[in-house]
């Protein structure tokens, strides 16, 4: 080839989604804002009367250590109203959604009726229509449907404009059926995945996207660390003496702080560095799966009567996992004596503790459009299910459990909160991929799903060497919106620590 039929590539995703080194970030929202804007009001405070002592020290002032506190404060809450820069650009691809819920729903949409979960085949031998167990399993498109009119059977699929066939045998329209679904396998996997899976051509830039290895919460937080080592330098000599505690206390909080930053992004680190996989390609062994749930036609699906209450607004089904709770918090005051004042004095307590809860969970399947697999969700030991999706402060009825009675008789407060997992909900999972016990694969025409082997296959809780296994509400990318690089998420802490060791040996 002549170098000047060398291909050159142009595809906007090639680009940098972040700066290399540094990315400035402002608060995203007005209630972030506020505490940012408190921040630069106590900089500025403690700022320009450090400048006046400063001046000043020639008749006998100096820069006092409460200003630089004050300037502490202020960079630490500057800091923390300072957005993750990858934390923003997640948002910018979700179109800035609740990262618990669809940003774009999944086609065919999310109702049951469009999951095909009762299709059947017609069984020559038996001559009548047979489900297909493996009919939950098969991926979403083509969507069909087989209904009688009259004397004549009609196919409905909706597939590109299709429409619909009449057929005059039951036999003739089950292998049109037959057919149509076959022919349907060698579709593009793009064009079956649900818009948010990571593996979803909208998101390809992705995979060159990376963080800053600063940035602004870096930043301000290192600020806060020197003007808190500033600020035990600028006290006289004489109350360092008898203040000599303080290195120690922030090594401990320094090396504490560490350990926590470290676990605690743990899970997003995990996610970026595991490739999720695309149900109807997966393989065996350990790795992350995003879908939606849905349900195992074998298993019936529970009703939750919240707290044994029977009215319809605490009353639930759709749901694969829950956990419900009752708390009541207890407010009372109390009069001391107190000697040295030689008066009365009132204390205000507060008191919250958990009445009466309730969980369940039971195994489900994970649909991403090309297939669904299934999940034994009773195996996993870390299920978040996200914020409360209900919540009450009165009871709903005589049903109801009762009320919860003051112990130290103050007032009380009560709320009764639902967190769950339910069908139709994205849902993303960590998890082995083992073979299913012979006795738990679901018996069907194998034709159906071609050479697909996924639903001989289940999704368990089993860790594996930095990766924990879980399940969590909402799709990956509500993980990965925390990640960070190592240096922006311990580069404070360790600073802190390298100072703290200063400050003692010095």
């Amino acid at each position: 080839m002549a170098e000047s039929e060398t291909p050159e590539c142009s595809d906007e995703s090639d680009k940098p989604l972040l700066p290399k080194w540094f990315a400035m970030t402002w608060p995203s929202t007005w209630y972030w804002w506020v505490p940012w804007g408190i921040g630069a009001f106590l900089v500025g405070y403690g700022t320009t009367f450090s400048l006046l002592g400063m001046i000043q020290d020639y008749h006998g002032g100096g820069v006092q250590s409460s200003f630089l506190i004050t300037i502490a404060i202020g960079t630490l809450l500057m800091g923390c109203a300072s957005p993750n820069p990858f934390g923003q650009m997640m948002k910018g691809f979700t179109f800035g959604a609740d990262p618990e819920s669809w940003s774009s729903e999944p086609k065919p949409p999310m109702e049951h009726d469009d999951w095909h979960l009762y299709r059947g085949y017609w069984d020559e031998e038996k001559e009548e229509w047979v489900r297909n167990e493996l009919s939950p399993y098969e991926q979403d498109f083509p969507n069909i449907n087989i209904s009688q009119d009259d004397d004549e059977w009609v196919v409905y699929c909706e597939d590109g404009g299709l429409g619909s066939k009449k057929f005059s045998t039951e036999k003739e329209a089950s292998d049109y059926m037959i057919q149509e679904i076959k022919n349907g396998e060698r579709r593009d996997v793009q064009e079956l995945l649900f818009g948010d899976h990571p593996r979803h051509n909208r998101y390809r830039a992705l995979f060159n996207a990376t963080p800053p290895l600063f940035t602004t919460r870096f930043l301000w937080h290192s600020f806060t660390v020197m003007f808190i080592l500033g600020a035990y330098l600028a006290t006289p000599a004489n109350m360092r003496v008898e203040m000599g505690y303080i290195p120690i206390f922030l090594m401990i909080v320094g090396a504490i702080s560490t350990i926590i930053s470290h676990f605690s992004y743990q899970s997003s680190v995990e996610a970026w560095d595991t490739v999720t996989s695309i149900i109807k390609y997966v393989d065996g062994g350990h790795g992350e799966l995003v879908g939606q749930i849905r349900p195992q036609i074998a298993i019936p699906q529970p009703i939750l009567h919240l707290d044994g209450c029977t009215h319809p607004t605490w009353t639930f089904d759709d749901l694969v996992a829950w956990y419900w709770s009752y708390r009541c918090t207890e407010t009372w005051e109390e009069r001391t004596y107190n000697h040295e004042t030689k008066s009365w004095e009132t204390t205000t307590h507060t008191e919250t503790r958990t009445i009466r809860d309730g969980g369940h969970s039971q195994d489900f399947m994970v649909h991403d459009g090309t297939g669904g697999m299934a999940v034994k969700l009773t195996t996993f030991d870390r299920v978040e299910m996200g914020e409360p999706i209900w919540s009450r402060k009165r009871r709903g009825d005589k049903t109801c459990g009762p009320y919860a009675k003051a112990r130290h008789g103050g007032s009380l407060s009560h709320l009764w909160s639902l967190r769950a997992l339910r069908q139709g909900e994205p849902v993303y999972i960590m998890a082995r991929i083992k073979s299913r016990h012979h006795d738990e694969i679901p018996k069907g025409n194998v034709g159906f799903n071609a050479t697909r082997v996924h639903h001989t296959l289940e999704a368990v809780g089993e860790d594996a060497p930095r990766r924990r296994a879980k399940v969590c509400k909402g799709n990956e990318f509500s993980v990965l919106s925390a990640k960070n690089s190592s240096v922006s998420r311990l580069g404070p802490w360790i600073l802190l620590i390298v100072g703290a060791m200063g400050l003692f040996f010095f």
